[in-house]
Formats: C-alpha cells, sequence, structure tokens
C-alpha cells in the first residue's frame, strides 16, 4: 500500500509542478500576476510576465503630464500573459493594437523567486528604438528567446511616443520629457519588483538602441535616474547626436497645433494651444507626425526630449545640456558599453537613389537641404560654409546614381558617428568606470537591406541589423537555430552583452582562463588609446575609428552647445 501511495504522492507533485510550470504566478508589491511561458534557443523554459502595468494610464487629464505610480493594489491574480497594446504611433508596419492606455511593462526569467529567496540575477532592461515615434516594447519585437540563453532577467517596455511622450511647451504647462519620465518611472518599478522574478534590483544595466540609445545617455545624465541601474549599453545612438534634442520645443509644439488646427499664432498661450491638442483624439495626433517633415522622409526624428526650462517643474528630469554633464563628469559613471554599425543609414541612402527627383534635389540643393537633415543653422553665411564642407569631402565627384556608399557615410557620420565619437572621448576621460566601444560591422544572410533590389548581401550592417542576433523579430526573420552560421554570432553577441550586465566587462577571462564564445578580450577606450573592437565574422581588436570622418563634424559642422562654459 506504502508504493502505490507514494507513486500516488509524486505523481500529483510532479502535475502541480507541470501546472506551476505552465502557469506561473509572482507576486508583485501590488498583487499577483499569472503568466506564460516560452522556451529558449537551447530549450530552456522562461517565464514570460506580460502587459503589466508600471503607471497609471496616461488620458484624459493626465495626457501631457509625467507618469503617475499606479494609485492602488488588486485582489486575487491579474492575467499576465499577453502584450499590452503599443502606444500610439503614425501608420507603420507596426500591427496589432495600440492605445493611449499604454505604459505596459514585460518581464522575462528562467528562475523565479522561491520562498522569500531570490536567485538575484543581474537584470538586463532594454529601452526600444523607433525615434522616440515608433515600436513598442512588445515580445513580437522584443523577443528574447535568445537572451535567456543566459542567466538574467530580461525587462522591455512601452514609453509615450512622438508628441504624446515628448511634446514642450518650454514652460510650466509641459516642460516636456514625459516619455523619458515613463521610463523613469518603469526603472523605479523595476527596483522595486524584479526581486519577485527572480533579478537583483542592484545589478541592473539600461540598455538601448537608436533613439533607445540616446535615451539611455539621458538616464545617465539625469540625477533623477542615479542608483536605478549600474551599468549601461548604447547602440547605434547618442544623446549627443544631433537628431536627439529639441532645442526651440515651442515653435515646433506650434506647426503641431497648426496642423490639427488648435491656435497656434504667436499670440497664443500656452494653455490654449495644450488644452485644445489635450481634446483631440490621440490617434489623430499620432498620425500627423509624418506631415512634420520638411524634405522626403527628412528629418527623421521630430519630438526629441529637451532641456527644461528653468523653474518649469519641481522635479525635472534634465535641466542641463548632457554635452556639459558629460564633460564635467556630472553624471553617472557607470560601466558603459556603445557602438555602432559601419553603414547604419544605408537604407536612407538607397531610399534617395531610388527617387530620381529626391536625387536630383539633394544634387543640385545640398546647401540648402543638408541643414535640414543634420539639424543646423539654416540661411547664414555659417550655414553655406558648412554644407559646402561636407559636400566637398563626402561627394567631390557630385552627387550621382554611383553615390550608395558616400550618401551613406554622410547619413552614417552625421547622425550616429559623431555622437558615438564625441561621447566615448568626452565620458572616458572623467570617468571612473570603464567605457568599451565597437563597430558591428559583420554580413549576414539576413538584414533590413536584404529586401532592396540589389541588396540581397549588403556591404557591412546597417541600423538595427544587429538587433536580429540579439532578439528574435517574430515574423521578420528566421529563427537563428544553432545549426545556422549566424548563430555563432548571435551567441557571441548575447555572452558579450550578458558578460557585461554580470560584470561591468563584456570579455571577462573564464575561470578556465579562456574566452567562451568571444575569442578575444575587449580592452576599454581610454584618450590615449582610443581602442574598439570590430565585431564582424571574428571579433578584432582595433584602433582609432574613423577619426578623419568623425573630425569634419567635430571641427567644422557642429559646435558646442550654449549655457554653459564647461571647465
Amino acid at each position: 500500500m506504502i508504493r502505490p501511495l507514494l507513486l500516488a504522492i509524486l505523481l500529483f507533485a510532479a502535475v502541480l509542478h507541470y501546472a506551476a510550470a505552465q502557469d506561473p504566478t509572482v507576486r508583485t508589491l501590488l498583487g499577483s500576476v499569472r503568466g506564460t511561458t516560452m522556451t529558449s534557443r537551447s530549450g530552456r523554459t522562461i517565464y514570460s510576465f506580460l502587459g503589466m502595468r508600471y503607471a497609471e494610464p496616461p488620458v484624459g487629464e493626465l495626457r501631457f503630464k509625467p507618469p503617475v505610480p499606479l494609485r492602488t493594489g488588486w485582489e486575487g491574480v491579474q492575467n499576465a500573459s499577453e502584450d499590452g497594446p503599443s502606444c500610439p504611433q503614425p501608420k507603420t508596419v507596426l500591427s496589432g493594437p495600440k492605445s493611449e492606455d499604454c505604459l505596459f511593462i514585460n518581464v522575462y526569467t528562467t528562475k523565479l523567486s522561491e520562498e522569500g529567496e531570490s536567485p538575484k540575477y543581474p537584470v538586463l532592461v532594454y529601452i526600444h528604438h523607433g525615434g522616440w515615434f515608433l515600436f513598442s516594447g512588445q515580445s513580437k519585437l522584443m523577443n528574447p528567446r535568445y537572451l535567456m540563453d543566459e542567466d538574467i532577467v530580461f525587462v522591455a517596455f512601452n514609453y509615450r511616443l512622438g508628441a504624446l511622450g515628448f511634446l514642450s511647451t518650454g514652460d510650466s504647462e509641459v516642460p516636456g520629457n514625459n516619455g523619458l519620465k515613463d521610463q523613469l518611472q518603469a526603472l523605479k518599478w523595476v527596483h522595486d519588483n524584479i526581486a519577485s522574478f527572480g533579478g537583483d534590483p542592484n545589478l541592473v544595466t539600461i540598455y538601448g538602441y537608436s533613439a533607445g540609445a540616446a535615451s539611455v545617455q539621458y538616464h545617465m545624465a539625469s540625477p533623477r535616474s542615479a542608483g536605478l541601474f549600474h551599468r549601461a549599453i548604447s547602440s547605434s545612438g547618442s544623446a549627443l547626436s544631433s537628431w536627439a534634442i529639441t532645442r526651440d520645443p515651442m515653435s515646433l509644439t506650434r506647426r503641431q497645433a497648426k496642423l490639427l488646427n488648435c491656435p497656434n499664432a504667436e499670440n497664443a498661450t500656452s494653455k490654449q494651444i495644450v488644452d485644445c491638442l489635450t481634446d483631440k483624439e490621440a490617434e489623430e495626433i499620432a498620425n500627423s507626425y509624418f506631415r512634420l517633415r520638411e524634405w522626403h522622409k527628412d528629418p527623421l526624428v521630430i519630438f526629441a526630449p529637451v532641456i527644461e526650462a528653468e523653474g518649469s517643474s519641481d522635479a525635472p528630469f534634465i535641466a542641463e545640456d548632457p554635452y556639459w554633464l558629460f564633460r564635467k563628469g556630472n553624471f553617472s559613471q557607470v560601466p558603459w558599453l556603445t557602438g555602432t554599425t559601419n553603414n547604419e543609414w544605408m537604407r536612407r541612402a538607397k531610399q534617395i537613389l531610388a527617387n530620381d527627383t529626391v536625387l536630383a534635389d539633394l544634387s543640385q540643393n545640398f546647401e540648402r537641404l543638408a541643414p535640414i537633415l543634420f539639424y543646423y543653422e539654416r540661411d547664414t553665411p555659417s550655414s553655406q560654409r558648412k554644407s559646402r564642407k561636407l559636400h566637398g569631402f563626402y561627394f567631390p565627384e557630385g552627387i550621382t546614381k554611383d553615390s550608395l556608399q558616400e550618401i551613406t557615410d554622410l547619413y552614417t557620420d552625421g547622425a550616429f558617428l559623431y555622437g558615438a565619437d564625441t561621447s566615448v572621448k568626452m565620458i572616458s576621460s572623467v570617468s571612473r568606470s570603464p567605457v568599451y566601444y565597437y563597430q558591428f560591422v559583420y554580413r549576414g544572410r539576413f538584414g533590413h537591406m536584404s529586401t532592396e533590389p540589389g541588396m540581397d548581401r549588403p556591404p557591412g550592417a546597417a541600423h538595427h541589423d544587429d538587433l536580429i542576433y540579439v532578439f528574435y523579430p517574430k515574423g521578420l526573420f528566421p529563427f537563428l537555430e544553432d545549426d545556422f552560421p549566424e548563430a555563432v554570432i548571435s551567441k557571441r553577441l548575447v555572452e558579450m552583452w550578458a558578460n557585461f550586465a554580470r560584470t561591468g566587462n563584456p570579455t571577462p577571462v573564464s575561470r578556465n582562463g579562456s574566452d567562451g564564445q568571444m575569442g578575444v578580450r575587449w580592452a576599454p577606450l581610454t584618450p590615449s588609446d582610443l581602442s574598439y573592437l570590430e565585431i564582424g565574422e571574428e571579433p578584432v581588436m582595433k584602433n582609432s575609428l574613423n577619426q578623419e570622418r568623425a573630425a569634419i563634424w567635430e571641427e567644422y559642422i557642429y559646435q558646442k552647445p550654449q549655457g554653459n562654459t564647461g571647465n
């Protein structure tokens, strides 16, 4: 009788364990949530908790206001097995529901806390890309099946986009940066709740791409984010990029108001404009975004962070230009990893070359158009000199149908290389922590240029191409199984990013003295040694990335921002 009874007990326990694995439940500070599961590349079970609120819905009177923490908890168990809707954005390729009620967060882990004991895995929090006007943290975009082969906890979330997240009147009516303040609230949620999901709130890495990368640097610069993260990764974007800041927010707000038939004249008050915009449908505001562009698809980024005016807010997110904060050392000096791809904006170059009218306009009117593309002053003798300098450097033989690489380099350098180069030099000169710099050049079979005619195997890597190896974007590219040649690159990137989250060093020496998947030891960049890792078929340490190209922008195009003389 004992054996059958013991067998029944064991079977019952196995059933309970299976049910718990398929239906994982976690207690957060405000209540319990029930998630779902997925599987990592190597077959590990991933406990996924999707669509959890991290702030009150930013609707009604809360539109254009900083996020409000959740006020009350709940009884019972909330469903956390499906993504929340994305934030409103222009009609583009992103499918699925969108709603102004969009402040949701996803958490993924392979080991949950048990009986109050947490495994305290390092936490990687991703701030999504999309120019502050597109995309979301949803699992179909930021799917961590590759990452979760490492012992980490992964977090992704939505934040408000476009005018709904970054409109500013330059005064106390709407100081601005609400999208960044959403990100801050998400980091606070992580700090308060992540231990319940097996994560260590004292070992958090913030990781962003493009506008998300610039956001990471803004968090480094903001005193309000200090202590909420302990490492930082900025891929293909910088807060010092020309597109990453709005210098005249009220002028942009009046343009937005005019599109939606709101008061917009010079004598219209901030309150009149905001009251009118508050009465508009969120979708109407979001869908007007592309009408703010001035030439073809430029400028790409319209609404960006602002330096909040003195006295406009009791708790400004950023009150001084990050350029000066980095230069003076007034930032969170955590280990920082950053870099770019070698052909960031090749897709934009291809779009220009595919349209004869647009190409002819760029060729014939470069002096007028360049300030629009790269956000410098217009219609002045200085502006004309800058445009001529760029044209002479990148197009000594003129702009023609054969100028794919030249146009790519122009956009890549102006939008990405300059910001990254300036940042690593400045931050490494004052930071107590290491700075790791890279360029991603790997040419896989898949990429964001592969659908373009004649570009099935484009030279080098374009914007977003490296993300294919970190996340599985379901429906866009194949899953990189172990027998795919690209899986080697994917595993190498994942291991380096996870190592950095764990130790602050992407290539620490392993216990047996080997270099694991990497095959190289990544040396930090210093002001006297501009070392960087070239990530291609094999990773190789190199020195002085594109210094002649970076110098053009440093010396002739972008000037130090006003407002501080620095030290």
